[in-house]
């Protein structure tokens, strides 16, 4: 299954951002909401075709598509995407984010103008 959200995790749930905890808050709600709306289209299609959902051992591969080139560190994009994985759970497409139910699988980094900002996320059952 592939879900595509048009945005970046916050840079508020980096593990290195030190700012005011309700910046925090309410940009990693926005995140949240606008995940979830996608995973709720997505179930939706998903559930159309026949498909049996939540996972429950599922493989989570990220693609996160940035304007410009500058290092960036997989382990900190994937604490950014906190509140994206919460969603997840939330839409009913991953039955729990812990490590029983959910393995990280690769997470990408590309630079494209045209189609950034990006996130594009990628479940499927686990063998």
């Amino acid at each position: 299954m592939r879900i595509e959200v048009t945005q970046l995790p916050p840079v508020e749930y980096s593990p290195n951002w030190r700012g005011h905890w309700s910046r925090r808050y309410h940009a990693g709600r926005q995140y949240q909401g606008d995940v979830y709306y996608s995973c709720v289209d997505a179930r939706n299609r998903a559930l159309g075709e026949g498909m049996s959902l939540p996972f429950t051992n599922a493989v989570l591969n990220l693609c996160f598509i940035f304007p410009q080139h500058r290092h960036r560190d997989r382990d900190n994009l994937i604490g950014q995407f906190k509140p994206g994985l919460d969603a997840l759970v939330q839409a009913g497409l991953l039955l729990d984010d812990d490590s029983e139910h959910l393995h990280i699988g690769d997470v990408s980094i590309l630079v494209n103008r045209k189609q950034a900002p990006l996130t594009i996320i990628e479940l499927e059952e686990k063998q």
